[in-house]
């Protein structure tokens, strides 16, 4: 397993002028966590979004946690004009990336927020998202790491508060581990398994938008994992 994409961010220098672009992003940034020193406290202050001021429309809302540079927000958003997307990402220095490309895809149904994933609660209204999509998510394979997977029981506490009755988890991953993981966390959490898909490129899914890794991986010869999950 190449692990190397997930500590790219860390590695990055910070771009030119970021705090200025992140600044004069507000037309697609949604918001961009400050610095506190205690999630608890920080969350307690709730900035609920307003979706319909935000998208002008009623549509569903889907998170995509973890986007990265965008890639897949901007396709889907793109496929799926009646659906509303929130990109989600907690490195300033990565957001912007994807915030510039979206800006040139012109999308209005696509926005971003840059925060962890702890924080989601905050801007989150309480049973209000349509489907949550996890791809490719840092499977920090060291056990000292597991509570902060992204399919931990305290991130899925959070998703199972801010996902609609019926609403949907969409995790894709390389790594049979983390899958493994992932799939006994949702069944101890009592969430409902709908796919367990352990050779995505051998179901054919005409309708599963491929990641830039996804690519990668297959090209490699990886098989790519993908669980449904229904809250």
């Amino acid at each position: 397993m190449d692990i190397s994409k997930y500590n790219l961010a860390m590695r990055m220098r910070k771009k030119s002028n970021l705090d200025q672009r992140i600044f004069n992003s507000s037309d697609l940034l949604l918001a961009y966590e400050g610095s506190f020193t205690n999630v608890n406290e920080y969350i307690k202050d709730k900035e609920y979004f307003d979706y319909f001021r935000i998208f002008n429309n009623a549509n569903p809302v889907c998170l995509d946690l973890g986007c990265g540079l965008g890639g897949f927000a901007i396709q889907i958003a793109n496929k799926f004009k009646d659906k509303n997307f929130i990109a989600v990402e907690m490195f300033s220095n990565v957001i912007i990336g994807a915030i510039d490309k979206a800006r040139q895809a012109k999308l209005e149904n696509l926005k971003f927020l840059n925060c962890r994933i702890e924080c989601l609660e905050k801007f989150i209204k309480p049973h209000s998202i349509d489907t949550i999509y996890l791809n490719f998510s840092n499977p920090l394979p060291n056990k000292c790491d597991a509570r902060q997977r992204l399919t931990n029981p305290r991130f899925l506490k959070i998703y199972k508060d801010i996902l609609k009755e019926g609403g949907l988890i969409i995790q894709k991953t390389d790594d049979k581990d983390f899958f493994a993981y992932s799939l006994e966390q949702y069944k101890l959490e009592n969430l409902t398994v709908l796919e367990e898909c352990w050779d995505l490129e051998a179901l054919n899914d005409l309708n599963n938008i491929k990641t830039e890794h996804e690519i990668k991986y297959i090209l490699e010869g990886k098989k790519i994992h993908r669980a449904i999950v229904r809250v």
